[in-house]
């Protein structure tokens, strides 16, 4: 069986204020809000029912969803999973509008639901503040064994390995849809680092850096561009302290059969062109690991 991943899917956050968190997200980078169910508040930026969704709770990643090809690549992670020894916190979908999912504890701490496809039961256009991304992109965990999350990305998951650093401690990997990742990891205990949107252009970055200013914050990093995914960026940080990154222009790999992973030389440290191209190396809180796992 090939790819049993075709792309990043959602992403569910903890937060004291769900309705709070949701409407920061829609004021500063422009999803809107797509129901309202109890103290559940669902967001997405295109015909998608979610890719953002935020729960009552103490501000901590509850999982990481990771888009199917089918749903019997979902009963595939499930086989390997048990295969593996993995733990199996749930088989059944932790929100609204998908058939099918499994919830995995990965090597490390970081949770991933693998679920069948969201519903495209939305309006691709809508009314609204912020840039108004093209889809939630991709994320970056924290652990502190990358090799055994990276094992787990390929082997369970079915998903390649798109670039490296030289040490090996950051792996970027993609799905069926070619973009160049999905899933991003660096070293550290394990946190969501960062959750990241794509865009249509510069100017929403620049529109995006606009609105934080409005609500007298700031952006924490860039914009730059990275070397591994090519992608210029920025990263704020949201009200529960983790970074968003909002990014355009990623590289988009066609044809596996010819691809080769890079590895990016790191002697430079973070000077180096693997992190920005243009130079500019991330201030202290980019490496602070992010929000913890749990509810």
């Amino acid at each position: 069986m090939g790819y049993l991943i075709q792309q990043m899917g959602h992403v569910v956050i903890s937060s004291p204020d769900p309705l709070g968190a949701a409407k920061d997200l829609q004021e500063t980078v422009g999803l809107r809000i797509t129901e309202q169910d109890g103290e559940a508040v669902y967001l997405s930026s295109n015909d998608r029912h979610h890719e953002v969704t935020y729960v009552r709770g103490s501000g901590k990643a509850v999982a990481l969803g990771l888009e199917a090809v089918s749903i019997e690549a979902v009963d595939e992670v499930y086989r390997r999973a048990k295969s593996d020894g993995l733990e199996i916190l749930s088989d059944k979908p932790i929100g609204k509008h998908y058939a099918r999912a499994i919830t995995i504890v990965a090597p490390g701490g970081a949770v991933f639901e693998i679920h069948t496809p969201i519903a495209r039961n939305q309006a691709a256009r809508y009314n609204g503040v912020g840039a108004r991304p093209r889809r939630i992109e991709h994320i970056n965990a924290v652990a502190p064994d990358t090799a055994a999350l990276g094992a787990f990305c390929e082997k369970t998951l079915g998903m390649k390995l798109s670039d490296h650093t030289a040490d090996d401690a950051h792996r970027w990997y993609r799905g069926a849809d070619g973009y160049h990742h999905c899933v991003a990891m660096g070293p550290g205990a394990s946190a969501l680092h960062h959750y990241a949107f794509d865009h249509h252009c510069l100017e929403d970055l620049a529109r995006i850096a606009d609105n934080l200013v409005l609500k007298d914050r700031a952006l924490v990093w860039g914009p730059g561009r990275h070397g591994a995914g090519n992608n210029l960026f920025t990263y704020y940080a949201d009200p529960h302290g983790c970074l968003v990154e909002n990014s355009i222009e990623m590289a988009r790999i066609d044809c596996d059969a010819t691809y080769e992973p890079r590895s990016w030389d790191i002697s430079e440290g973070l000077n180096g062109r693997w992190i920005n191209q243009w130079g500019t190396s991330p201030p202290p809180r980019i490496l602070e690991p992010g929000i913890q796992f749990g509810h």
